[in-house]
């Protein structure tokens, strides 16, 4: 058989491969083509305005002043392993379960969302969900636990 047409078979059965697992994750995830659009999925748009998110000056500003709630929305293990002192943990995953928690929290009080950082949208979402719970003074702290840390700003991390 010539290589050239042996190369093209090969070619093509890869592809062939490719295409029908790729149609076959995105059905299982139901993400893409297959993504459910009823609207017990459909999330409320989140106000993405500029007052919502802030940076790491405006984080420090919070922390010091003593005026805000820092919220970390990652996992517990993440939130056990390190966190912004004094934050209070309510994975994104739980956040149904949280609710007693998050209804004690006083409603003067600024609540200042993170998680890992700008490859972490849980932050997003969870603000998302307080703002639908009437929340009204949420803010987004984007660069969260990755920027936090890496300028030394205090944090609770466990014991070696």
């Amino acid at each position: 058989m010539n290589p050239l047409r042996q190369a093209l078979r090969e070619a093509i059965g890869i592809a062939l491969s490719a295409s029908v697992l790729g149609i076959g994750y995105t059905a299982l995830t139901e993400r893409g083509l297959f993504a459910e659009s009823s609207p017990s999925r459909v999330r409320q748009p989140l106000n993405t305005s500029p007052s919502l998110m802030i940076n790491l000056a405006a984080a420090k500003e919070f922390f010091e002043s003593g005026d805000a709630i820092f919220i970390d929305s990652r996992h517990a293990f993440d939130y056990r392993m390190g966190h912004i002192k004094d934050a209070i943990n309510v994975p994104l995953a739980e956040v149904e379960e949280q609710d007693e928690l998050l209804s004690g929290l006083p409603p003067e009080k600024t609540l200042v969302v993170y998680c890992d950082g700008a490859d972490c949208n849980s932050s997003l979402e969870l603000a998302t969900h307080l703002l639908a719970k009437g929340f009204s003074n949420v803010k987004v702290f984007f660069g969260g636990w990755n920027e936090w840390q890496s300028t030394g700003l205090p944090s609770e991390t466990p014991a070696p």
